[in-house]
C-alpha cells in the first residue's frame, strides 16, 4: 500500500513539476521528484529508490520529450546518495538531509546536460547560479516532504497492533 501511495504522489508530483511549475515565470524552480526520490530512497533503500527512478525517468522523458533513459540516468546520482544514507537521514538532525539534498540537487543538475548531451540532444551548458539556488529551494522542501513520504510508509494495522501490547 505504501509503495502504491508514493507512486501516486510521485506520479503527481511528476506532472505538477512537467506542467504547472513550467507555466510559472521563474528563475529557479524546485524539483520536487529530486526531492521525493531522495527521501524515498532514504526511507526504504537503493532498491526501492531505484524502481520508482525507472518509472519517474520514463515518464519525465515522456512529458519533455527527452529521448528514453534520459532523465532516468540524470536521477540515478538522487537515488545513489540517499540509499546510503538510509539510517542516518533524519536521525542526525536536519543538517544532514539538507546537505545531501543539494549535493543530490547539485549532482541532477550537472548529469541532466552531460547525459542530454551524449544523447545527441542539445545540452544548453550548465548555468552555475540557478542550480545552486535551485539546491538551497531543494533543501527547505526536505523536511515537509520527509513527513509526506513517512506518511506513505504508515501502517495502520501495525501501528494498532504495537498500540496493544
Amino acid at each position: 500500500m505504501a509503495r502504491a501511495a508514493f507512486a501516486l504522489i510521485l506520479g503527481f508530483a511528476i506532472l505538477t513539476q512537467a506542467t504547472v511549475l513550467q507555466r510559472i515565470d521563474l528563475e529557479v524552480r524546485p524539483d520536487l521528484v529530486v526531492v521525493l526520490l531522495l527521501v524515498w530512497s532514504a526511507q526504504r533503500g537503493f532498491g526501492e529508490g531505484l524502481a520508482f527512478v525507472f518509472g519517474a525517468g520514463l515518464l519525465l522523458d515522456v512529458l519533455a520529450m527527452d529521448r528514453f533513459g534520459t532523465n532516468g540516468l540524470a536521477l540515478l546520482p538522487v537515488v545513489l546518495l540517499g540509499g546510503p544514507a538510509r539510517r542516518r537521514f533524519f536521525h542526525s538532525g536536519l543538517v544532514f538531509p539538507i546537505v545531501l539534498a543539494v549535493v543530490a540537487t547539485v549532482a541532477h543538475g550537472l548529469m541532466v546536460p552531460l547525459v542530454r548531451s551524449l544523447a545527441g540532444g542539445e545540452s544548453g551548458g550548465v548555468a552555475v547560479q540557478p542550480v545552486i539556488l535551485q539546491a538551497l529551494l531543494n533543501a527547505l522542501l526536505v523536511p515537509p516532504l520527509y513527513l509526506v513520504a513517512s506518511w506513505t510508509d504508515r501502517d495502520p494495522g501495525y501501528e494498532a497492533a504495537g498500540a496493544r501490547r
